[in-house]
């Protein structure tokens, strides 16, 4: 594929599933990539579980790098181990994927999963990609995109103390990130009073995937949230209500599943 075509982030998904030898991309990954690629500098990604938003924004990872290698990038998580789980994919498909392997770190560089340069970067303090747990060592680090993947989990924010201070701690993102960088939060609501729904007051632009099309009532509860693909799709068909937006990975009988497993408030929450 002609380099011209992947500066476009949908045709470098493409070629990373194809490499991951996974499914063309659905329409809700498509859209999820689209949104990935706009000019809004503080968005929050609520998707259903399994929808692939954490693999999706890894990729974006590596799109970034490969328009820009002098970019620092830094991956946070509820854990250190999740975080490093996702720099170590990223890190993968520098090695894997063909179009990528010029960013490959040389001897001189770092190359650890938990922080690595990519070849064409030029010596800094900062590593080209950084992982990190919500509650690790930020200070002094200096990112132009901060990647906020699954910060909130049924632990953490089990207790109002403890939704303050996870409420806190992602403050500190402000003084890491660069003038003109982006803050990505990617997250599925764990609890009715969760961080997602508070970071609309400090300026994030929250969009919303459901895994079953909504009902008017539940269209309305969403608002602008809700992802145009989704609040189309179902205005133009009423019947949709109920349905799967992900027919082909999810189906009716497998979500109802999930739903009498879960209860209706928590799948609620999750899908």
């Amino acid at each position: 594929m002609k380099t011209e075509k992947l500066k476009d982030f949908r045709n470098f998904l493409y070629v990373i599933w194809k490499h991951l030898r996974l499914p063309q991309p659905t329409a809700l990954q498509y859209d999820i990539a689209t949104y990935l690629q706009s000019n809004e500098r503080r968005i929050i990604i609520e998707g259903f579980r399994g929808i692939g938003k954490s693999w999706i924004t890894s990729a974006y990872v590596c799109y970034q790098l490969f328009l820009n290698p002098q970019l620092n990038i830094l991956i946070v998580s509820a854990s250190k181990t999740r975080a490093d789980d996702a720099s170590t994919f990223i890190l993968r498909l520098i090695n894997e994927v063909p179009i990528l392997q010029h960013l490959i770190p040389k001897d001189s560089q770092r190359q650890s999963k938990i922080s690595f340069d990519v070849a064409p970067a030029r010596a800094s303090h900062q590593p080209s990609v950084k992982s990190v747990g919500i509650f690790g060592q930020m200070t002094g680090s200096r990112s132009d995109f901060i990647l906020a993947d699954d910060i909130e989990t049924p632990l953490n924010s089990m207790t109002q103390g403890m939704r303050d201070r996870l409420s806190e701690g992602v403050k500190e993102f402000e003084s890491i990130i660069k003038p003109e960088g982006r803050i990505i939060f990617l997250g599925t609501p764990q609890c009715e009073q969760s961080l997602y729904n508070a970071l609309p007051e400090r300026g994030y632009k929250k969009r919303i995937w459901t895994a079953k099309y909504p009902s008017s009532k539940q269209t309305a509860y969403f608002g602008k949230t809700l992802a145009p693909i989704i609040y189309n799709a179902v205005e133009l068909n009423s019947e949709l209500k109920d349905k799967p937006t992900e027919p082909t990975r999810f189906d009716i009988e497998d979500l109802n599943e999930r739903e009498a497993s879960y209860g209706r408030s928590q799948f609620a929450l999750q899908f």
